[in-house]
């Protein structure tokens, strides 16, 4: 009996992607912790990373939960800052290069488990298209390099949804192993952030569902379901603590305080939206759905389309679980009226699924069912898709959180309009600008700045760099950050005698270098670098 050549074909393409998947993955590490050294200190790092260092105390008996002030931040987990400040102490490098490594390790775990879940769900080549999308992605690139809290949230919670899919549709549903997996997965999750608990309540209606359907309602298989759901909810809720001082008091209710606190937390800020000042408490309903749509790339947006459509007509369970689990967080937070702010970001543990789905829209016309046409067309437009996002990555490293896509007209368009760099990572490369003058000029450079924090922790990796305040009056070099008002940024942008720019490839102002109150005693020195040198290379040692 001879093998059926078709069967034999389908396993080549199987194992071609599966290969393709692993070689891919493992590329991608080193190149991630790599790009991840080029970018700057953003906001939160120093409280989170002293909060890290709290915990570490805390856990080796040095400290007590009476230490830990209820000023919002108990509201977060500090499992990814515990990890940080342990492995400062044991690796000799800048505090913030090792973070931001560990940083980049956390996205890329997003990546790998962002391509399973397509893979389990859709196929292998679904999972290939999926890690290429996301890995590309700007802005997730971007905060998987410094973004300390929303984005080893968002590369946990993808974890824990690939395993909730290995949940088996018949009783007894969740076995010893895929029952370790999903609570090992979620109470990393909520030692990140309470949000973890909303993926409990969606392993709860997939195994109450699947109990629907098999319509087996024997007592006893009833009670051992709820038995197995609630010993891992309780696992979770324990676990999930661990790292999170102000929770271990009461591990069962204040994870939920936690949760409910996030939904209206009271914090109110002036944002730009549209080209005008908005506050953050008071978003319109269209703020959140906008943001997806203007900072998301076409290929990405393309994709989705085609998951809509077609997903329609071939009524994909898996895909409109997805689709929901997606949808849910994003609906949560209009109806609520959840306070926002900086873009997306408290919901980027929603894009991954949308890759998700992005994939299966562009797998599906790539597939051997479709006619050769469609499947020339469909490939043709996704390796353009992919060219114009790696493009615009390439061009704008490492300034890639700036990405607007062409419904706005890029980032330039966006100038003025929305907020550019909210995490202040541009400041950097005018900082090692600053270095670089210092090296040329042959003699240090004092530094200062808006916003001055981030100006100081950035200066600190340059030898050549002595930072004061700017209040003081004494620096010789004014680094200031294109924030604020349509009219402060475009003031910024076009204020005179800037010595150096960083911009985005297409020209819009990120931050620049002014002369400073002491500059005329280092102007006769000066040699300034030349003004096209890149991120990377003013970087380099």
């Amino acid at each position: 009996m001879t093998a059926d050549p078709l069967d034999a074909s389908a396993r080549h393409r199987r194992t071609l992607a599966w290969w393709t998947f692993v070689t891919l993955a493992l590329v991608l590490l080193p190149v991630f912790v790599r790009l991840s050294f080029d970018f700057g200190v953003t906001w939160d790092e120093k409280a989170r990373h002293k909060y890290g260092e709290m915990i570490w105390e805390y856990l080796r008996g040095l400290r007590s939960r009476s230490d830990f002030v209820e000023d919002g931040g108990q509201l977060y987990g500090g499992l990814f800052d515990t990890i940080c400040a342990a492995v400062e102490r044991y690796i000799p490098a800048d505090r913030y290069v090792i973070r931001h490594a560990i940083n980049a390790t956390f996205g890329w775990v997003g990546i790998v488990y962002c391509g399973r879940l397509a893979g389990r769900l859709f196929g292998q080549w679904a999972g290939v298209v999926a890690l290429v999308l996301l890995t590309i992605s700007p802005r997730y690139l971007a905060d998987s390099m410094n973004n300390p809290k929303d984005l080893p949230f968002a590369a946990i919670t993808i974890v824990a949804l690939y395993y909730i899919s290995t949940v088996s549709p018949t009783w007894p549903y969740l076995s010893r192993s895929t029952a370790a997996k999903i609570v090992a997965a979620l109470a990393l999750a909520l030692n990140i952030r309470a949000g973890a608990l909303m993926y409990l309540g969606y392993l709860g209606l997939l195994v109450i569902a699947y109990a629907l359907i098999e319509r087996h309602f024997s007592w006893r298989r009833l009670a051992d379901t709820t038995a197995r759901l609630a010993g891992m909810s309780i696992a979770v809720l324990v676990l999930g603590t661990a790292c999170w001082p102000w929770a271990q008091s009461s591990p069962l209710t204040r994870p939920i305080e936690a949760l409910l606190g996030f939904a209206n937390f009271p914090y109110s800020a002036d944002m730009l939206f549209g080209g005008t000042i908005i506050s953050s408490d008071a978003l319109p309903k269209s703020y959140a759905p906008w943001w997806f749509l203007v900072s998301t790339p076409p290929v990405v947006l393309a994709g989705l389309a085609l998951a809509s459509t077609v997903g329609l007509r071939a009524r994909c369970r898996p895909l409109a679980l997805i689709a929901a689990v997606a949808a849910f967080p994003i609906v949560l937070v209009i109806a609520f009226g959840s306070t926002l702010y900086d873009g997306v970001r408290h919901l980027l543990f929603v894009y991954p699924l949308l890759v998700v789905l992005a994939a299966w829209g562009w797998t599906s016309c790539l597939s051997e069912g479709r006619p050769g046409w469609v499947r020339a067309m469909a490939g043709g437009l996704l390796f353009a898709g992919i060219v114009n996002v790696v493009a615009f990555d390439v061009r704008s490293h490492p300034n890639q959180a700036t990405y607007f896509n062409e419904i706005v007209g890029g980032p330039k368009g966006a100038f003025g309009r929305y907020p550019m760099d909210y995490w202040g990572n541009c400041l950097l490369e005018a900082v090692a600008w600053s270095a670089t003058a210092a090296q040329r000029s042959g003699r240090p450079i004092v530094i200062s700045g808006e916003p001055w924090p981030l100006i100081q922790l950035d200066a600190e990796r340059f030898h050549q760099l002595t930072f004061t305040l700017p209040y003081r009056g004494q620096h010789q070099l004014d680094v200031l950050l294109a924030r604020g008002s349509k009219a402060d940024m475009e003031g910024l942008a076009n204020r005179p005698g800037a010595l150096y720019k960083v911009k985005t490839a297409d020209g819009a102002v990120l931050c620049a270098v002014f002369p400073g109150p002491t500059f005329a005693g280092l102007e006769p020195h000066l040699t300034t670098p030349p003004s096209d040198l890149s991120a990377h290379e003013l970087l380099s040692p």
